[in-house]
């Protein structure tokens, strides 16, 4: 029946979230209860007014079993009923609507004409996605000021089609804040929408974050209750709402197409390694490449020292990365981002598990992609999409989905003959910094157009 249900720590961030938002904590609605999660974080939470209603018998009975019944000065009213029918009685009336509602990619959309015309985003249509209904239907339920967080799919948010949805929104809600989760949650590509009743002012920013795991979801809460974190002006949202697509959108205006990693790449990999009394390292064999190899410069393998035995559990031919590869670092709030070109022989090695391995298609040359990194551009990217509070992290596929310009090859042999250059300097003991940055420097001003060469050289 397009059921996904909720795991239990999302739905209780959820409301965890929303009710901060709440100066008291009255009437609460799931319109879509199944097997109740919501409503035992409302209970959890002290609202004092309980429903949940449900067109599936056996959900309403599943939510009994569970023991949300009426105790503890709770008024819980559980109902079997198909919830697009709401009472016109219940409407403007709840202080907090939370829910993850049926997706039509399962369900199937809504034909049937006497619910299309109870509402604004159904009358006059041959057929409506459920999930825009229901999200119509949880509008309605909210008294003014009220909250709403409820878990829509992606399409929602990104789809050209339904700008016309988005409009509506934004003229019966303000947005606080969209969160993308991973497949970690659902297997659907799902954002979490917290929004309060009201209609929004164009300038108003709302939060576009990122949910990988479970782990994400506090740090996404701090942004939220302190204003931080990425964000954009209701204004800029209408024609796209989904925070991947303005996470990974061009933080700049490039002279160059702009292509996403995963479509230049013909191989990504993560490094791994050993620990406990399998981490054993040798005098002679293959060098070990952690994060203190990559270098602005390139490989450095003595920065590591550290050698591998062959054979040995430690020597992980899967992990081998040789010349012409790109290592990453994915890991560390100091060298998250990091990456360098393999050039010779005597840097090629096994990489740990802070790395990942990048072996590129011919389209994209492996020390263009390595200048690129130390640009503003790619770091604005790196820090709008990695993860974690403490450690942080960035996930193989949104690394992927970063934007590479790419210039035709002659430019960026340019590139790549100069950061040899450096490179072997380096090498030699004689880091030329002021180089690199030059180069660096330069770069970022073709990429902006700002030397005035043209696009199609």
């Amino acid at each position: 029946m397009g059921q996904y249900f909720t795991p239990e720590p999302l739905a209780s961030w959820m409301v965890t979230v929303a009710a901060s938002q709440l100066p008291f904590r009255g009437s609460a609605l799931d319109p879509a209860c199944g097997d109740g999660i919501f409503l035992k974080a409302f209970l959890d939470h002290g609202f004092t007014e309980i429903w949940g209603v449900d067109v599936d018998a056996g959900a309403i009975s599943a939510c009994r079993k569970a023991g949300i019944t009426e105790s503890g000065g709770h008024r819980i009213r559980l109902i079997r009923e198909n919830a697009l029918f709401l009472p016109r009685h219940l409407h403007n009336r709840f202080d907090l609507v939370a829910t993850n509602p049926p997706f039509s990619a399962k369900y199937g959309r809504i034909g049937e004409p006497t619910i299309l015309h109870l509402y604004a985003l159904g009358r006059g249509r041959r057929s409506q996605a459920i999930e825009v209904l229901f999200l119509e239907l949880c509008v309605s339920a909210l008294r003014d000021d009220g909250m709403l967080c409820l878990v829509l799919p992606e399409g929602i948010f990104a789809n050209l089609p339904l700008r016309s949805v988005r409009e509506w929104l934004c003229h019966n809600v303000t947005p606080l804040a969209v969160v993308s989760l991973s497949r970690a949650f659902f297997n659907a590509k799902t954002c979490v929408l917290f929004a309060r009743k009201g209609r929004s002012s164009p300038q108003t920013t709302v939060l576009l974050a990122h949910a990988e795991t479970e782990n994400d979801l506090r740090t996404i809460s701090q942004q939220i209750g302190e204003g931080s974190g990425f964000r954009k002006p209701v204004a800029d949202l209408i024609d796209n709402m989904s925070p991947i697509y303005h996470l990974l959108s061009s933080p700049w205006t490039c002279s160059f197409p702009l292509i996403p990693l995963r479509e230049l790449i013909s191989a990504m990999r993560g490094g791994r390694t050993e620990y406990g009394s399998r981490r054993q390292f040798a005098n002679s064999g293959i060098p070990f490449l952690s994060a203190k190899t990559i270098t602005p410069y390139g490989v450095d393998v003595q920065r590591d020292g550290r050698l591998i035995a062959i054979n040995s559990p430690m020597c992980k031919q899967q992990c081998y990365a040789r010349i012409g590869d790109v290592l990453f670092v994915r890991v560390g709030v100091g060298c998250i981002g990091r990456a360098a070109a393999i050039l010779d022989e005597d840097e090629q090695g096994i990489a740990d598990d802070y790395l990942y391995i990048l072996r590129l298609k011919p389209i994209l040359l492996p020390e263009f992609f390595a200048i690129f990194a130390q640009t503003e551009a790619f770091r604005r990217q790196i820090d709008s999409l990695k993860r974690g509070t403490g450690t942080v992290t960035l996930p193989q596929r949104l690394l992927r989905e970063i934007l590479v310009p790419i210039p035709p090859l002659p430019v960026q042999r340019r590139f790549a003959v100069a950061y040899q250059q450096i490179h072997r300097a380096y090498k030699s003991g004689q880091a030329q910094h002021d180089q690199l940055l030059s180069l660096v420097t330069e770069l970022e001003q073709l990429l902006d157009g700002a030397n005035g060469e043209p696009a199609h050289r």
